[in-house]
């Protein structure tokens, strides 16, 4: 349904009044509300993320939400959607973040049902560095899920979001009061999530950074199947999660990528410690699978492909300094050198690869 923006959490709207304006409502789900705003200060476009009513009456959901969110505004990474700000005014807990222009990883798989295996390789990657920085520092994200992951219009890029939501690793055992909260959520985001949840999250044991890595495996098993690997109700799918090994890849979409698919099994295995132990083995890993089929996982392009571009770009770089004039002349002796390095560069990788 419609809503003004004076209708948007008027309380809230008033105690932000000074430093953003209320534009419309981008979504809602049982995690909360997102608000598409603007900062008047700084002119910039920003999404606000408001707690869900069901958490903001637990008292202790309500401190823990506000004390997460900011462990979270102190990540600083590429591929994570940053935190601006965490905090409770007019009677609502919420955090602040970068809108970014993009559509969410679910939108795609909806969309397209697979992903080509370039894309969706790169974007894991970048997904795994993010997590791996995440966990460095102790934070594990808790729900990672394609509606999680944003990519970003024109440059493409993979960024993790509602890390709002994440712990910190010295809260080693979920509480009771988590589970019961997601219990109370509306039905889709229960069924959105549960298909995610590693067999340690829903059996409530020592949860790790490696819970996020299975989450992701099961992210990237849809995206080559088009398919989850447990599916079904509720019960069903926690059952096939703590009991039932996951499918292989293959064995749903024959054609999948080989290598990324043997990754993604890997991810899926019920043991944690028969995944991979960090985010850094899994990049390096996706890494190891696209190369092997002459695929740099940052364009999708074959690596020599890429490389001539590259070149040609320097040449005509270096063509246009070569043709400057006048006031151009003070900073062409700077470019110049610049260019020549670059042009080497180039030069250098591709004759490398051709070899």
């Amino acid at each position: 349904m419609f809503m003004h923006s004076h209708q948007i959490f008027p309380s809230l709207q008033q105690e932000l009044s000074d430093q953003y304006q209320f534009e419309r409502v981008l979504g809602n789900g049982g995690m909360g509300t997102v608000i598409l705003a603007r900062d008047v200060r700084l002119d910039r476009r920003v999404a606000i993320k408001v707690l869900p009513t069901t958490f903001e009456e637990d008292p202790g959901l309500h401190a823990r939400f506000l004390r997460e969110a900011r462990t979270a505004g102190r990540l600083s990474h590429p591929n994570i959607v940053p935190v601006f700000r965490a905090d409770e005014l007019g009677g609502h807990a919420f955090f602040a973040m970068p809108y970014i222009e993009g559509e969410d990883l679910g939108s795609i798989i909806q969309r397209e049902r697979t992903i080509p295996a370039p894309e969706l390789g790169r974007w894991l990657r970048e997904v795994a560095w993010a997590l791996a920085y995440a966990h460095a520092r102790g934070v594990v994200h808790r729900d990672i899920k394609p509606e999680n992951i944003m990519i970003e219009s024109g440059s493409g890029r993979a960024l993790v979001t509602d890390f709002g939501l994440a712990r910190n690793d010295d809260m080693a055992i979920i509480s009771h009061a988590a589970t019961d909260a997601c219990t109370r959520t509306a039905e889709g985001e229960i069924v959105g999530s549960v298909h995610y949840m590693s067999p340690e999250q829903i059996t409530a044991g020592v949860l790790d950074g490696r819970s996020d890595l299975y989450s992701l495996g099961v992210v990237g098993f849809q995206a080559m199947t088009g398919r989850l690997p447990f599916e079904g109700s509720v019960p069903a799918v926690l059952v096939g999660h703590i009991d039932r090994a996951a499918p292989k890849v293959q064995s749903c979409a024959a054609s999948a990528h080989p290598q990324l698919a043997a990754v993604m099994d890997r991810c899926l295995a019920k043991d944690p410690a028969e995944r991979y132990q960090t985010g850094e083995a899994l990049a390096d890993a996706l890494e190891k699978a696209m190369r092997l089929t002459g695929q740099n996982t940052f364009t999708g392009a074959p690596l020599q492909r890429q490389l001539r571009s590259a070149h040609r770009v320097v040449v005509k770089w270096r063509r246009w300094l070569n043709g400057t004039s006048g006031s151009q002349r003070k900073t062409r002796s700077i470019n110049e050198d610049r260019a020549g390095k670059f042009f080497r560069a180039s030069r250098s990788l591709l004759s490398a690869y051709q070899r």
